[in-house]
This record gives structure tokens, sequence and C-alpha cells, in this order.
């Protein structure tokens, strides 16, 4: 992705961090050749004790700078890292008369090429940064033949490890200029791609919910109406109706309904579900329909709303099959909660079925029982066979 098509805050955003990360890398390069100069100098021999310490105390303020410079750039604190490190360069130099050893001619190397010429690392981005960088390099150099009086055996390495180390900063601010811009836009495209995958998965997930939603009401009423309504108070029949009319209604005005309890829709967001009742409402919905539940075990089970909510809607879900196609006028529902798994046993004595005949599809079961407890992390284990009813158990962890 080019650049030039990242929104304004996203170049802000990348902008911010390519800075970052470019004071950072020039941190590093400079106090590297700090400390290898200092390293260097505190070889024994080196150099005398009066030297030595005003060197120390040069490369001390030139790491304090440094790190102000990168810390809360400005182009004075650049300025004065600068004549420092030139400073310390000299302040090497002139000691030793321009008989250097091994470790002064390391330590002024060190210096020139890293201490301050790390600088170059963030001087790349105009024309007139360029011109400083050519400056600072020129400057180094000059000071440096000025000292050795022109060039000699003894100052083409140190010329050689400055020009390297101007070079290799320069080389790698460039770098992370050019690349930095493409890198950060192909992270905002995935960024993006990742968004819209996510907002695909919300918008089917969503689709899920309502089929669940439909099949739970108005499939099931439809259901009772083929069937001319056999079993059900025509009362329960007409108030269910009335329920799944208010209901298509807020769907077709765009609303998103929560469930409360089965055959019971709310479009306020409950902090909780008042399990005692939501039984309670099962039972009278499914007594009018010709089928009586015998609860056991606990009313109370300590689930987050969104997941009790699942839960007992895979419940009501279940005892709907259970007035369809078991033949039953009776249902068993066992809860527990053993402080880790809250666990829901609904049983009959009907007619069973082979549950490796369920097709995969299948809505009612399916989506509305297995996917609905599996959303919520749980899972769902069925044993049946023809003839000898059926126990659903639905178990989903707290």
């Amino acid at each position: 992705m080019s650049p030039k098509r990242l929104s304004p805050e996203e170049r802000d955003r990348f902008s911010w961090q390519l800075a970052r990360l470019l004071y950072r890398t020039t941190r590093l390069f400079g106090l590297t050749g700090v400390v290898t100069a200092i390293v260097c100098l505190s070889l024994p021999g080196a150099t005398d004790l009066p030297a030595y310490i005003a060197c120390v105390g040069l490369l001390v303020a030139l790491a304090a700078t440094l790190i102000l410079a990168t810390h809360r750039p400005h182009p004075l604190w650049m300025i004065l890292s600068y004549c420092i490190g030139l400073c310390t360069i000299c302040a090497i130099y002139i000691p030793a008369n321009g008989q250097l050893n091994v470790a002064t001619g390391s330590a002024i190397s060190a210096v020139g090429a890293w201490g301050i010429g790390s600088l170059a690392t963030i001087l790349v981005s105009t024309r007139g940064q360029l011109f400083v960088l050519a400056l600072g390099f020129f400057g180094t150099v000059g000071t440096i033949l000025a000292l050795s009086t022109g060039v000699n055996p003894r100052t083409m390495p140190l010329l050689v490890f400055v020009i390297v180390g101007w070079g290799v900063s320069t080389m790698f601010g460039l770098w992370l200029r050019s690349s930095f811009p493409r890198v950060m836009g192909r992270v905002a495209s995935i960024g993006r791609a990742h968004n819209v995958e996510r907002r695909a998965t919300e918008t089917e997930t969503q689709r899920h919910r309502d089929a669940r939603l439909l099949h739970d009401t108005v499939l099931a009423t439809l259901t009772l109406l083929a069937h001319s309504g056999v079993g059900v108070a025509p009362e329960a029949l007409r108030s269910q109706a009335e329920s799944d009319g208010a209901l298509l209604t807020r769907l077709r005005l765009g609303e998103t309904p929560k469930p409360k309890a089965s055959g019971e829709y709310t479009l306020t967001n409950t902090a909780e579900l008042a399990l005692g009742g939501t039984l309670e409402a099962l039972k009278k919905r499914f007594s009018s329909m010709g089928l009586d539940i015998n609860w056991h075990g606990s009313g109370q089970l300590g689930l987050p709303s969104t997941k009790l909510e699942a839960f007992v809607l895979a419940i009501s879900e279940c005892l709907e099959n259970v007035r369809r196609h078991s033949g039953q006028k009776v249902a068993h529902v066992t809860l527990s909660d053993d402080g880790a798994i809250v666990r829901g046993v609904v049983t009959d004595a009907g007619a069973g079925f082979d549950p490796q005949a369920i097709a995969g599809g299948r809505l009612g079961f399916g989506e509305s029982v297995v996917a609905r407890v599996q959303d919520a992390g749980g899972s769902v284990r069925v044993f049946s066979a023809p003839g000898a009813g059926t126990t659903v158990v639905l178990e989903i962890p707290k």
C-alpha cells in the first residue's frame, strides 16, 4: 500500500513511530561509540591520568547530550553533542603530540565514527538536513586532518573508520526512511482486512442468532398452527402468536431483541437473569402446551447473563423437542453447579431416536442447542436410542 493512501491519522501515527525509531537508533549508535572510547582509554598505558580524566569527562558529557538530543529533540542539543565530540577528539589527540597508540587511535575512531557520526541517522529527511550532515562529516574529517597536519599512515585508519561510520549511519537512516512507510502501509492494510473480516464474522454471528430466535419463536408457533394446535390451549396459542407478531414487528423496524426467557423477549439489556422466574415461565409455557416439567437440583446457577441466557434457551429447545417428538407428557430437567461447570440434564422416557441420524444442518437441534451452547464455551452430549427415551446433557463452564 502506498503511503499516500494512508489516512491522516495513520500517517501521523507512523511518522511518530518512524521518528522514535530513528532517535533510538541514533542514541544506540552514539552511546556505543562513547562506551567503546571509554574502554579504549581505560586500557593501561593509553594516556596519562590528567588527559584520561578530561577525556572521560567529555565523553560523559557527550553521552548526556546525545540522550537529551534523542529524548527531547532540538537542534541545539545536536550542535552541542557535535561540538563536544570534536573537543573530545582534540583532547585525546593533543596530549599524545601526534603519537597515537592503538588505544587512543581506536578511541578517536569510536568518537568520530559513532559518537558524533550517529547523528547522520536522523539528518536524512530534507535537503537542509543533508546539507548539515555533509558539514558535520567534513568538519569531523577536517578536524582529524588538521590535528595530524595532513594525511599520513597513522591517520589513514582513523579517516577510514570515520568515513565508514558516517556512511553506515547515513545509509541506515535513508533505509529506514524509505522502507518504514511501506511496512506501515502493509500493517495498515492488514488491520483494515482484519476489521472487514471481524465485521463479516459479527454479521454472520448475528444472522445465526436471528435464525435461532426465529426458530425458537415464530417457526415453533407456525408448526403448532400446521398441526392445528393439537394439545395446546387456544389461549396459550393466541398469546404465543401475539408475542411472535410483536417480535417480527421489532425485527422489521431494525431492533435487536435480547432473549430474557424462552417465549419472552425484551429490547433492554438485562444485567442479570432471574433464573427462578425463567424456570417458572418455562414450566408455565410448556404446561399450557401439554408438557409437564419436573425440575430437580439447584435453582441458583453462577453464570454470567449471556451464558445463562444461552443455557436456558438451549434447555427450552430441548423441551420443545420433547414436546414434539417424544410422545410423552412429562420431561425431567436436572440442574447442577459444581463450582466450575453448570450442567443441565433433560430427560424423557419417550420414543427416542438414533443420534447419528440427525442431519448436521438441522436448525432445531444443531443451531438452537449445540451451536448456542458451543458459542458460550460449553458442550452438548446426547444419549438416545429408538424406544429407549432421550437424555441431553448440556455443560457450560463458568
